[in-house]
Parts: structure tokens; C-alpha cells; sequence
């Protein structure tokens, strides 16, 4: 009789066993594959390439994938490198910076859909994938200051060119380059410009000093948020496009849930307007961790959550 018992409870217990088996199976099966999986994402180190990476780390880690965020992968070279040799799976890029620096090829007068599909047509064939890009862009731009813009009724870099004269204030190297003095003088006619070096991260003050009247920005500069300043419209398109786009190993997709995993990252790109961008700027240049920023963004679009497959 006892022997019996412990028999029957002996199969009671593999049935048990073998339904939490199947249970946990069906679990994880309903899991994306990155869950178990670690996925290195690489980026710059300055403060928007930190929270764009930081961005799709949380995203993606609330929807099961773990994910190593490699900081100070270096320029841009650097980080296609570091993906071509396995160092990363995925890295953070500009488009215009990729097609430049990386392909070798022109970027003056090409919009952001065209800049974006070259980007493409390189890394195709090369056993890497690039997301969606991103509403905004992070290019070179003319800023004045809002008072100038509207005593001289300046809307576009081609404005400037009716001024008796004005002075140009950017990073010492700018005088020269193409996409820079160089490039303003033979595009728009900016033979009027007095060139004064600055320091990078200056440009601001001159403004507000009266040392300039215009200034080599970047289009997501944190001291865009204060509302003083007007980047004038560059309808030439001297400074390219610089959308921001995810490049990622082909055999990392190959290895996990591609299309679950490029959604999330395109899910989040969607989101990222050059307002958003420039308010998340200035939250960490005030002080606040790239950390805390994303998460807030990310808390406040709603993603933050698993994305629905």
C-alpha cells in the first residue's frame, strides 16, 4: 500500500514538472531572443550620443534585450571599425558624418531622404542594417542673436549677404573648410564675413557680448532652449543632413528577434523631435545624468512599457 502511494506521488510530481517545463518553454519562447542575449551599442562621448544610446538601451531593455552601452568608442571611423570587427553590434550615427567621413562621399546639397538612402545603398551588401532615421537632425548651422534677426530681417544664411558686413565668430578650423566659411563664401556669397576664431562652446557668449553677429551652432545646442537665438535657414543645404540612425550587425539580427528588435529602435527614433533633442541637451548640460534624462523621455512617450509585436 505504501509503495503504491510513493509511486503515485512520484508521478505526480513529474507531471508537475513536466507542466512547469512546458509553462517556462512557452514563456521564454514568447520572449524576444535578445532576452538572452547581450547586445553592445556603442557611441561618442559628448552628451547627445550618450543619451541617444541610453535612449535605446532602456527602450530595449524594458522589452527583454540586455544591453551593454560602450561609451568613448571614438569618431565616427572608430565606431564603423569597432562594429566591422565585432566590438560592438550597433553603434550611433549621424548620417552625413557616415556618408563623409566613413563612405568618402559628398554631403552638401543632399536632404535628409537622399542622404539617408546613400547611407543605405553603402552599408548594403556589407552585412550591416540601418534603421529608420530620426525626425531631427544635429548639423552645423548659422545662429544670431533674435534682436539681430529681426532689427537686419534675417530668415536664411542668404540674408546675410545684404549686409554691408557682419562678424562671424566659429571654431578656428571653420575658417577653411567646405562646410564652413570656405563653403558660405562660394555658396551664398559671404564675401562680406569677418572672420573671428572662438573657442568651441564660445559662440554663445560673443553673441551676448557683441563680440559676433553669427555663429557656427549645432542645431540641438542646449543654449537653443533659452529662446534667444534664431538659426537661420541654410535652403542650399551647404551643411548636408545629419539625421540620426542605429547601423547594426546583420548576423547580431540574424542571432535574435530582428524585426522585434529594429522596432523598438525605430520606435524610438520616431519620437525624437529637435525640440526634444534640445531640451534633453540642456537637461544634462544643467547637470542631470543621461541616465535620468532618457528615462523621464522614454516614461513620458509612453515607452517605458513592452512594445505591443
Amino acid at each position: 500500500m505504501r509503495a503504491r502511494a510513493l509511486v503515485a506521488v512520484v508521478a505526480l510530481g513529474a507531471a508537475l514538472l513536466t507542466a512547469c517545463g512546458e509553462n517556462s518553454e512557452r514563456d521564454a519562447s514568447q520572449q524576444p531572443q535578445g532576452a538572452r542575449l547581450r547586445v553592445t551599442i556603442g557611441t561618442q562621448e559628448f552628451p547627445e550620443a550618450l543619451v541617444l544610446g541610453e535612449l535605446w538601451r532602456q527602450a530595449l531593455a524594458v522589452n527583454g534585450y540586455t544591453v551593454n552601452l560602450r561609451k568613448a568608442v571614438g569618431p565616427a571611423e572608430d565606431l564603423d571599425q569597432a562594429l566591422r570587427d565585432g566590438e560592438v553590434d550597433g553603434y550611433v550615427a549621424y548620417t552625413g558624418t557616415v556618408l563623409s567621413i566613413v563612405a568618402g562621399e559628398e554631403v552638401s546639397g543632399l536632404d535628409p531622404e537622399q542622404t539617408y538612402d546613400a547611407v543605405r545603398d553603402y552599408y548594403e551588401g556589407q552585412d550591416m542594417v540601418v534603421s529608420e532615421q530620426t525626425p531631427f537632425e544635429n548639423k552645423d548651422a548659422i545662429a544670431v542673436a533674435d534682436a539681430f534677426a529681426e532689427e537686419n530681417r534675417l530668415t536664411s544664411i542668404a540674408d546675410l549677404a545684404d549686409l554691408d558686413s557682419f562678424v562671424l565668430g566659429a571654431r578656428p578650423e571653420f575658417e577653411d573648410l567646405q562646410l564652413g566659411l570656405a563653403g558660405l563664401q562660394e555658396v551664398y556669397g559671404l564675401d562680406n564675413a569677418q572672420f573671428v576664431p572662438a573657442q568651441l562652446g564660445d559662440q554663445y557668449a560673443m553673441l551676448d557680448d557683441g563680440d559676433a553677429d553669427a555663429v557656427d551652432a549645432f542645431t540641438t545646442d542646449p543654449q537653443l532652449s533659452g529662446g534667444r537665438y534664431t538659426l537661420l535657414d541654410d535652403p542650399e543645404l551647404l551643411f548636408g543632413s545629419q539625421n540620426v540612425v542605429m547601423v547594426v550587425d546583420q548576423g547580431k539580427l540574424d542571432s535574435i528577434d530582428s524585426e522585434a528588435f529594429m522596432n523598438v529602435i525605430d520606435t524610438v527614433n520616431s519620437e525624437l523631435s529637435e525640440d526634444a533633442m534640445v531640451e534633453m541637451n540642456a537637461e544634462v548640460t544643467d547637470g542631470r545624468s543621461e541616465v535620468d534624462v532618457a528615462r523621464s523621455f522614454l516614461r513620458r512617450v509612453g515607452l517605458m512599457t513592452p512594445l505591443r509585436s
